[in-house]
């Protein structure tokens, strides 16, 4: 069973799964936009209609499962978010599939967490047995306390694997995720020059090796599937080889950068405000460093695609699927 099976993630692992040849059951909130996003694939499928956040309905499409990846999620690290909403969904939500896994016996238990998860921004280098590190920001400590969740069923001795990405982008993108839209941003309106980067990881190789990890000798285990680090220049770069124009590119201070998302935290609590940056993100943003993806995947096969290959995959797609207007010069 796949859970989020018709979002980003979701619906490549899907693919993937039905590639190699599993029967797939989508843990889908209505049938419609499963028909939508798979079109002719979506006879393979069997359809299981639920919400994350009803334990019952979670507890009725898991029964009779070999293997579950949780993939539903909310990402909010762009906007302020309701930090209830988001504690119902990345908490509530992990403990309602996850618990109802582990009842039913299921044998192997994918839960894709996040490399926000891991995040410190002092230079050390991130490996599997890095522990989660608490954030004063809403987003980052919903999954921060789904990940504690997770180690702690491991911690018991249940089948659960671990798999920290990076930012995921890809073509065909259902509902436009957050990292979707930031390139979108990027290209359309312009690219902050600033210290830090962006960790890369392309859905659709990020599928692969989730198929390879419910494959693999059930039992506890961690993995980084963090991509490509890329540092703002080299971003920006890599974007414009991509639209095939330039981007309009700013150079902002870290500092001043972390200053802006935190005065418009504050702002938000008073007035409505669009602009796609909260203290959170500039943090992520202003401190990432790079991240090694984890051997064990390289040696289950995975091979993560050049990043450069991917983003213009990504930029192609939104502008075939209108959201984006690429002008070439």
């Amino acid at each position: 069973m796949v859970t989020g099976a018709t979002g980003l993630t979701g619906s490549h692992t899907v693919r993937a799964l039905l590639d190699a040849g599993h029967r797939v059951r989508a843990f889908i909130r209505g049938p419609e936009k499963a028909r939508r996003v798979f079109g002719r694939q979506a006879c393979q499928l069997e359809l299981a209609v639920g919400d994350i956040a009803d334990r019952t309905s979670v507890q009725q499409a898991v029964e009779g499962c070999d293997a579950l990846i949780h993939c539903a999620a909310v990402v909010a690290v762009g906007k302020p978010g309701d930090p209830e909403a988001l504690l119902e969904a990345n908490v509530g939500g992990v403990q309602n599939v996850l618990g109802a896994a582990v009842e039913c016996g299921v044998s192997r238990i994918v839960h894709v967490s996040s490399l926000a998860t891991l995040f410190r921004g002092d230079g050390s280098t991130l490996t599997e047995s890095s522990k989660p590190r608490d954030s004063e920001h809403p987003y980052g400590q919903s999954k921060v306390v789904a990940d504690r969740y997770a180690r702690s069923l491991q911690a018991e001795g249940h089948p659960v694997k671990i798999v920290y990405p990076g930012a995921i982008i890809g073509p065909d993108d259902p509902g436009l995720t957050e990292s979707m839209n930031a390139l979108r941003a990027f290209v359309q309106d312009f690219i902050p020059i600033t210290t830090g980067g962006m960790q890369l990881v392309d859905a659709r190789d990020l599928a692969v090796a989730q198929a390879r990890i419910v494959e693999a000798a059930p039992g506890p285990a961690r993995y980084l599937a963090a991509g490509t680090f890329l540092s703002w220049p080299q971003l920006a770069e890599t974007l414009e080889q991509a639209a095939g124009r330039s981007l309009r590119a700013i150079r902002v201070p870290a500092p001043a950068l972390r200053v802006t998302g935190r005065v418009l935290d504050l702002a938000r609590r008073v007035v409505p405000i669009e602009l796609p940056l909260t203290a959170e993100a500039a943090a992520y943003i202003t401190r990432w460093d790079s991240v090694p993806n984890s051997k064990t995947l390289i040696d289950m096969g995975v091979t993560f695609r050049d990043v450069g290959q991917s983003i213009a995959d990504a930029v192609h797609w939104l502008e075939a699927a209108g959201h984006l207007e690429v002008r070439k010069h």
